[in-house]
């Protein structure tokens, strides 16, 4: 019974809605009452979609006063100076890395990391020494672990469990040649 009391309430005012659609307040036909040429045009057009004029062959298209143009850099004449940076007399270029003037990772971490292998500095709990030997077994080489391990987050995290002595250094790797000048 309530149903059909809000329904016979609001379907006449749902009926009268419909009906006004086009009457201006409506956001799409908001441009047909204001005199312009594109107004014209869609009075035509809404005329000869609903069959009662004809197909308007020509839409109306304002052109800007001012037409965006490219804006070209000024160009700077004479000769320009390039004045290099002075370098220190004792300065060292590394050139060991993957580009000029890098580092590699195993080098730099074992200058960062003054401990010896054995020597505990990061504090464990859980982990084994079997564990860290399977996970060893997956390297080509140690240096190839102790990177995996650096890229992984290094003795600080140690997710996988690689370093269970808490030296910093996996899989027997030692930082000692690493730290040698060359």
């Amino acid at each position: 019974m309530r149903k059909l009391t809000i329904l016979s309430v609001l379907a006449p005012i749902l009926a009268l809605a419909a009906c006004a659609e086009n009457t201006g307040w409506n956001p799409n036909y908001s441009a047909m009452h204001n005199g312009s040429p594109y107004a014209k045009y869609l009075q035509t057009r809404e005329a000869a979609l609903q069959g009662q004029g004809p197909v308007p062959q020509v839409i109306p298209v304002q052109l800007p006063a001012e037409a965006p143009q490219v804006v070209l850099p000024k160009r700077q004449t004479g000769a320009v100076r390039v004045v290099a940076a002075e370098v220190p007399a004792n300065a060292q270029v590394a050139t060991t890395g993957p580009y000029p003037g890098s580092t590699p990772v195993l080098v730099r971490y074992a200058h960062q990391q003054p401990q010896n292998p054995g020597a505990t500095v990061y504090q464990r709990t859980g982990g084994s020494i079997a564990q860290a030997a399977r996970l060893c077994s997956n390297y080509p080489s140690r240096d190839a672990a102790q990177r995996a391990f650096i890229a992984s987050g290094g003795p600080l995290i140690d997710p996988r469990g690689m370093d269970p002595d808490g030296d910093g250094y996996v899989c027997g790797w030692d930082p000692k040649p690493f730290r040698a000048p060359r």
